[in-house]
């Protein structure tokens, strides 16, 4: 018996549904895998050593490579558990990518960001996603936002130790005592721009800007790079 074009009809719909039933069913299966893998990064803390098959040598990373970028570029380098924010797509897809190349479940994950990123005792980012795979090395698995750029390299020159921060304050004491003119000096329109005025106006500003620094510093708990790199209590 031939069927009419009403059950022919019918049977297609009921096959177009059933198809995206099963569609549903594994967008759903893969959603909740994405979600037990996300939060399975966002609660890691301590440390361990994954397997990794086959991993990209350009990917590898030494505690001392991590610790010259974060210090170059006022990052800090801890434990996913206290990172703040959500993992992208892109990098839950190169986790599940990477722990099909792992015999276990991996662990133990870090993240390098900016302070504000994670979640401190007192807290635009770049944060970088990281595997351990042996005594201090770290497999880049993904990161995300903007590159870091030479402009935030600049920026954070003088948090990188005291030195650093003492030439800082020192140049801009020297450009903005270049800047200052003459009248605001004491002395008259005509004199000439260089001379003991000038000079004296320099040191001025010197100690002026020194004092003021130092008493910010101490005020917001101030940390040089070099020392907060692995710290999750200050900004």
């Amino acid at each position: 018996m031939i069927p009419t074009n009403d059950e022919r009809l019918r049977q297609l719909l009921l096959g177009q549904q059933q198809l995206m039933e099963e569609v549903e069913g594994i967008l759903a299966e893969e959603q909740r895998k994405d979600d037990h893998l996300s939060a399975a990064v966002l609660s890691s803390r301590g440390d361990h050593i994954n397997h990794i098959l086959r991993p990209d040598p350009d990917r590898i990373f030494s505690e001392k490579d991590i610790q010259r970028l974060c210090v170059a570029y006022k990052l800090r380098f801890l434990d996913a558990g206290r990172f703040k924010g959500k993992l992208p797509p892109r990098a839950l897809y190169e986790l599940r990518r990477l722990e099909a190349r792992s015999p276990e479940a991996l662990q133990g994950f870090k993240i390098m960001a900016p302070a504000k990123r994670f979640k401190l005792c007192d807290s635009d980012a770049d944060p970088f996603l990281f595997a351990p795979i042996g005594p201090k090395h770290y497999y880049l698995v993904h990161h995300w936002g903007r590159h870091v750029s030479p402009w935030r390299l600049l920026l954070v020159w003088p948090w990188r130790g005291p030195v650093e921060l003492g030439v800082s304050v020192l140049l801009m004491a020297l450009l903005i005592g270049a800047a200052v003119p003459n009248h605001l000096l004491g002395v008259g329109p005509g004199m000439a721009w260089w001379g003991a005025h000038r000079v004296l106006g320099m040191v001025w500003l010197t100690f002026v800007l020194a004092g003021f620094t130092t008493f910010a510093w101490f005020a917001f708990f101030g940390m040089f790079s070099r020392r907060a790199w692995r710290d999750h209590r200050f900004n």
